[in-house]
């Protein structure tokens, strides 16, 4: 028998890991520079105009970061790094111009920090999380300044061969080949590695549509369902006023409604992400369709190996 199972109205939770393993996400803001004007003067600066093509986060996601787009990037000093905050801008400086690609920044950030928290929106609880959310300006005569996002443990970042496998989104191997591509259109480059987990299974950006076209396992299905419904039913403090969730042959549908867009932002994508993260069931690469208009979340997800080897352990 084919099984949706829906929960409504619900007040569910679970342990965070502290270990983070979407990959990607250790990079805030992705890009090529062309050029770095420090205000008022190189000696202290308070501001920094960057020029070139970059990959910021997707607004309100777990992982996720928006195509290659080029134009500029407009910050002010963060004062809760001032020192770091230099360092960064002198580094990217020194890697205007060469054409390597750099990542900069923390991709989570307190949402008081974020063009998230502007006013109208209820406050937001000091210790809440948001993905960083900056603005890419195609006129730097009209660009506002922006606090620099918290500046990363490891400074700039210049080397990404290392994450092939990301959990949520594209690995930073693929956005650092986008990049190169968007930023010099006709270049020759190596494809990037494919990692080998997915070898053999459905492309992480066409999961959604291949669910639809899928029949049900339902010995399957029906385990792997119970497992998730219990995974987030014990996640402390996560709120939700509606849940799917639905397996079929290879593919699994999670289906999260949260009762306003505010908590969503501030607290429910960060737990949702993290309960759904480093599932031994499911191969890496997993697809998120962020929300639109309602604070919904859909997750994709699917088996590691073929039908009749896995294990629903």
């Amino acid at each position: 028998m084919r099984v949706a199972i829906v929960l409504v109205v619900l007040c569910l939770g679970f342990g965070l890991f502290t270990r983070q393993s979407i990959a990607s996400t250790r990079v805030g803001i992705y890009a090529i520079i062309d050029e770095v004007t420090l205000e008022p003067s190189d000696y202290e600066p308070e501001k920094a105009l960057i020029s070139g093509v970059f990959v910021v986060p997707e607004p309100i996601s777990s992982g996720l970061h928006r195509p290659p787009l080029r134009g500029y990037l407009y910050f002010s000093l963060n004062h809760d790094a001032p020192n770091s905050t230099r360092a960064d801008w002198e580094a990217l400086r020194e890697a205007a111009g060469t054409g390597r690609v750099v990542g900069f920044g923390q991709y989570w950030m307190s949402c008081a920090n974020t063009r998230l928290a502007h006013p109208g929106l209820p406050e937001l609880p000091p210790h809440a999380n948001c993905s960083l959310e900056v603005r890419v300006h195609s006129d730097p005569s009209l660009a506002t300044p922006e606090p620099y996002p918290a500046p990363s443990v490891e400074g700039v970042i210049t080397e990404f061969n290392d994450d092939t496998c990301a959990r949520f989104g594209e690995p930073s191997v693929r956005i650092a080949f986008a990049l190169r591509a968007a930023h010099s259109p006709g270049i020759v480059q190596d494809e990037p590695p494919v990692c080998a987990q997915q070898i053999g299974l459905i492309s992480s950006s066409s999961l959604d549509s291949a669910f639809v076209t899928q029949t049900r396992d339902p010995d399957w299905a029906e385990a792997i369902e119970t497992q998730l419904l219990r995974r987030l039913a014990e996640v402390p403090d996560l709120e939700l006023s509606g849940l799917g969730v639905e397996c079929r042959d290879t593919i699994c549908h999670i289906h999260l409604v949260f009762p306003t867009k505010e908590y969503q932002e501030a607290t429910g994508n960060r737990l949702a992400a993290n309960a759904l993260n480093e599932l031994p069931v499911f191969a890496p690469g997993g697809k998120i369709i962020p929300p639109e208009d309602e604070p919904t979340m859909d997750y994709y997800f699917q088996r590691r190996r073929a039908p009749s080897s896995e294990s629903t352990q």
